[in-house]
């Protein structure tokens, strides 16, 4: 579930500021790769328009416990409940609609080490980007890393055996998005979600000055070896060494939960 907010609010939220820096260009959602490496170019992309995406089934999906599931359409309040009650500080980013629907999207996206700011716009963070100027130039703020420090607290409060319970208890719903990528039937929702997971895990922690340039628009790394990592670990980057080390603490756990859970 901290997918859910890492993920998704995991990283559900665009710098206003950065915007515009290097590297980190809107794109269309790509189709689902099934290959191990970081990014490949797929031969075709998702159109995600309303007119195009297939009807919602409105039968209410089984959970295989005693719980009932909402139809995906009216699942919204469902999604909150749940997100909520893992932890409360997710409210403030369970105020959009279609909320299950994406949050699937985001998970797809950074499964493929995308952050494409369309899909993220909704959750945007009111706190700018900040740079700060010493003797050496241009560098990244601490005060900036303080943006995420509530989502990063609000993922360290999920308990990981209730987390795995509502990751299971949501599974249905998610397969209802998952089956629109058209991935091949080998590839499962976990592999989905775990190969996001494997993403913001395999970010580095960064403790040290992190120099920046002016970009046309807002600023990129001066570190070219920076530069030029693919969009989710520079999103974690921006969030600063301790609420990385945080997230994915807690991400670890929950995804071996998640692999250790009986099919």
């Amino acid at each position: 579930m901290a997918a859910l907010a890492a993920g998704a609010w995991f990283y559900i939220t665009p710098q206003v500021v950065e915007t515009g820096s290097s590297g980190l260009t809107t794109q269309e959602l790509a189709l689902p790769v099934t290959t191990n490496q970081e990014q490949s170019t797929p031969a075709d992309t998702l159109n995600l328009s309303s007119e195009t995406l297939p009807k919602i089934s409105t039968e209410e999906p089984s959970t295989g416990s005693d719980q009932a599931l909402p139809a995906l359409e009216n699942s919204d309040d469902f999604f909150r409940e749940q997100a909520t009650r893992l932890s409360p500080g997710f409210s403030q980013w369970l105020k959009e609609d279609e909320l299950i629907r994406k949050f699937v999207i985001i998970v797809n996206d950074f499964s493929q080490g995308l952050r494409v700011y369309k899909h993220m716009k909704p959750f945007t963070l009111t706190e700018s980007f900040i740079a700060e100027k010493d003797k050496q130039g241009l560098y990244l703020s601490a005060k900036s890393y303080q943006r995420y420090n509530h989502l990063a607290s609000a993922i360290d409060d999920i308990n990981v055996k209730d987390g795995l319970q509502t990751y299971r208890t949501l599974n249905a719903l998610f397969q209802q998005i998952f089956k629109e990528f058209s991935y091949p039937e080998s590839y499962r929702v976990d592999d989905l979600f775990q190969k996001a997971a494997a993403e913001i895990l395999t970010a580095p922690v960064i403790d040290t000055r992190i120099a920046l340039v002016k970009a046309t628009l807002g600023y990129k790394f001066a570190d070219q070896k920076l530069e030029t990592l693919n969009p989710v670990h520079k999103q974690m980057i921006r969030m600063g060494p301790q609420n990385t080390r945080i997230i994915q603490n807690k991400l670890r756990l929950l995804t071996e939960g998640i692999a250790n859970m009986s099919p």
